[in-house]
């Protein structure tokens, strides 16, 4: 008999900014993975302290650690929370593919980090990639959404009938092929004296596949993102 979970998923900061992403992802996601919940859609800007002391509290140490807290904090997320069983975690990770966007590139082509994910560890999508995780990870983040912000799950048909909405709302904006940031990242990590003109190049490409909506809402995050990916591309070197 399987075991009912919650399962997190959310958007990260480079699929709410580039619009088609995130609306790609979700209707993968609906349209992939059968039989589960979907409990919560929140769009959430997440406290730091959060993420380094709980969510991502087993990196701590890690060389990428300080960088992984600042990109999910950087901008909003999506927030999921979904019921499923210990398949539908199994079957989420598959279509999310490998941590690393080039190495998913390789392994795993028809994945959603593979097609989407921009270099490195900016990759989309977070998911929880174990039962042990997800029983972790939604007790944190249900504690989270109804102590520090307020939120409760909601009924499911709603949380479908916003998720559908916001596909509808963006499945049709422009897209940059992600080859085109892998190829910026990767001149970024041999020649960091270009820093620069780098990131201005990153603004401009994810100025292109988001909207006004977004820039007048949350004024300075593409250039704020646009320096998680040149931090990104500099761990890398």
């Amino acid at each position: 008999m399987r075991t009912k979970l919650k399962i997190v998923f959310f958007l990260k900061p480079d699929a709410v900014i580039r619009r088609y992403v995130g609306a790609r992802v979700l209707k993968t996601l609906l349209e992939g993975i059968e039989s589960i919940k979907l409990l919560t859609f929140e769009k959430i800007l997440v406290d730091k302290s959060f993420l380094a002391d709980l969510h991502y509290s087993e990196h701590k140490g890690k060389f990428f650690f300080d960088w992984l807290v600042d990109y999910t904090a950087v901008a909003p997320i999506y927030f999921i929370m979904i019921e499923g069983n210990e398949e539908h975690v199994e079957k989420i990770r598959t279509l999310l593919g490998p941590t690393i966007v080039q190495k998913a590139i390789v392994e795993a082509p028809a994945t959603i980090r593979a097609r989407y994910g921009i270099y490195g560890g900016v990759n989309v999508a977070h998911a929880s990639d174990s039962v042990s995780s997800a029983i972790r990870e939604s007790n944190i983040w249900e504690s989270y959404l109804r102590d520090k912000l307020g939120l409760m799950i909601g009924e499911t048909e709603e949380v479908i009938r916003r998720i559908e909405n916001y596909i509808d709302s963006y499945i049709d904006y422009p897209i940059i092929d992600n080859r085109r940031y892998i190829e910026l990242s990767k001149r970024l990590s041999n020649h960091p004296e270009e820093k620069e003109s780098i990131r201005q190049k990153f603004i401009e490409l994810l100025s292109k596949e988001t909207d006004q909506e977004f820039l007048q809402g949350h004024p300075n995050k593409v250039e704020e993102f646009a320096e998680i990916l040149v931090r990104n591309a500099l761990l890398r070197k």
